[in-house]
């Protein structure tokens, strides 16, 4: 069985080939142009060599992924059921009383992406950050693997290897768990006891609001889902895509900004769709608001909360899930009281694969080397995302007063929200041809290029990789930075 790297050479063989291709990459970007892959408005760059995952690297992928969501579901569980463990995390008191709320279900992290530095050779990994919250690029994914359907170099690779991408488990697949999970929900339950007993007449249901009771079974079975979110922050344009399947499977879907919802204290709605129903009482919410936007925006979401607190709604994705989304669960995997909850092979598992990290405070004890070797280190906050302040040492290496002053501002004493440092891991590089819809686009070389591989997991399950690659330490589109396709290569022919 050939290695990734073989396989990136045998594919880069097919380019050369065709003499690099040119026109290859001019439809590839073509297509990107028209598609629905954009993010702050502009249009996703893609490399013209997708990620080829062989079997071996597949399954360290998996082990890894599950691995990790079942040690963060034991975390998220304790956190709820213990008040001397939930002590040991510094969160905002308004968040922790929506992370106390029952979800009516059991998965604690119905959907992640864990985000790793995956060493294709070694098979080690080293994780970088837990987005079970908001998580997203999935359509970006899905696009850059469209991008080169009808690309040569990939026609000729397929005809030598099984090859398959990951998007029906992360579109078809997600819409069926979640549906799975929703209709398993004691909201739905709810809805089911209330129908029985409107159908019989029973005058317990007559307290119960009209619409409700009316919709009954149906309303258990095949929901209004929406997605509500502050929309600047959000990819809508993925979201379209996840429309049209949840309406495949009988059920409305709609998108709405939390600050237009309205809740009468019984059903959630909203008059002003960005797509969907106007309107429609709501059964089913797809959190995607990330836990630090509700608290910049707490005012304006008061009938998002109130409802969720109300249980007038099912959210799939519970506050809860913040536990693992905020960074400072890097720091705290390593505590004691953590570890306790963990297996041997668990605490030898965290050990392995979660780089050093700590508050940011001049009284640590290697805060001498911190100022001192920049390169071994990075600086970010604890609940951020899209890499917003975050510090790459490496970045630094020629200015290293650039570099202590970054770190001595960012010490716990001198910041309201504590920053983290953690050991800098230096990422796999591997091949890319960068597609940025600039006339050198033809002939681009080949680059190596940093790789992080975001790890979806959905219902406790490894499903797919988002895979973005940069030039830079911070691998992000705003560092230079691409989308390349996912591709499973499952055996040779």
């Amino acid at each position: 069985m050939a290695k990734d790297v073989d396989l990136t050479e045998e594919y880069l063989g097919y380019i050369a080939e065709l003499g690099g291709d040119s026109q290859g990459r001019a439809d590839a970007r073509d297509y990107m142009d028209h598609s629905t892959a954009t993010y702050a408005g502009k249009v996703v760059n893609t490399s013209y060599i997708p990620k080829l995952f062989d079997l071996r690297t597949r399954e360290v992928m998996r082990q890894a992924a599950e691995t990790m969501h079942g040690i963060l579901c034991k975390v998220v569980e304790h956190y709820r059921a213990d008040a001397g463990y939930r002590a040991l995390f510094d969160m905002d008191e308004r968040l922790e009383e929506l992370m106390m709320l029952p979800s009516g279900y059991a998965q604690p992290i119905p959907f992640a992406r864990y985000d790793a530095f995956v060493n294709e050779d070694t098979g080690e990994v080293r994780f970088c950050e837990f987005n079970t919250d908001g998580s997203s690029g999935m359509n970006e994914n899905r696009e850059a693997t469209n991008s080169l359907s009808g690309c040569e170099p990939l026609r000729r690779f397929s005809e030598r290897h099984m090859v398959r991408d990951c998007s029906r488990r992360l579109f078809e697949g997600w819409v069926e768990e979640f549906l799975r999970i929703y209709r398993g929900s004691d909201y739905a339950a709810r809805l089911r006891r209330v129908a029985e007993q409107a159908a019989a007449g029973d005058a317990r249901a007559l307290s119960q609001p009209a619409d409700k009771a009316a919709a009954g079974v149906d309303a258990a079975e095949r929901p209004h889902v929406a997605v509500v979110d502050y929309l600047e922050n959000s990819v809508v344009t993925e979201l379209a895509i996840y429309a049209r399947l949840f309406e495949d499977a009988g059920c409305a879907f709609s998108v709405y900004d939390i600050r237009d919802l309205r809740f009468d204290g019984q059903r959630l709605s909203c008059p002003k769709a960005h797509l969907g129903h106007e309107g429609l009482p709501i059964d089913a919410i797809w959190r995607r608001s990330v836990a630090s936007d509700v608290l910049a925006h707490w005012d304006e979401s008061r009938a998002y909360l109130d409802a969720v607190r109300a249980g007038a709604v099912c959210l799939i994705g519970p506050f809860a899930t913040n536990v693992a989304h905020d960074k400072q669960i890097f720091v705290l995997l390593r505590h004691p009281a953590t570890q306790e909850l963990l297996t041997p092979a668990e605490r030898d598992f965290v050990e392995r694969t979660v780089p050093f990290t700590a508050v940011l405070s001049d009284d640590l004890p290697d805060f001498g080397d911190i100022v001192a070797n920049p390169a071994r280190w990075i600086v970010k906050p604890t609940d951020m995302y899209g890499s917003l302040d975050v510090f790459a040492g490496p970045d630094y290496a020629r200015d290293p007063a650039a570099w202590e002053a970054v770190v001595r501002s960012h010490v716990r004493e001198r910041v309201e929200k504590p920053y983290l440092v953690q050991e800098f891991v230096t990422p796999w590089k591997s091949p890319a041809v960068a597609l940025r819809g600039e006339p050198g686009d033809a002939t681009a070389p080949v680059e190596l290029y940093n790789n992080l591989s975001g790890l979806y997991v959905i219902d406790g399950r490894f499903s797919g990789v988002f895979s973005r690659l940069g030039p830079e330490p911070i691998i992000l589109g705003s560092h230079g930075g691409l989308t390349a396709a996912s591709l499973w290569v499952d055996d040779v022919q």
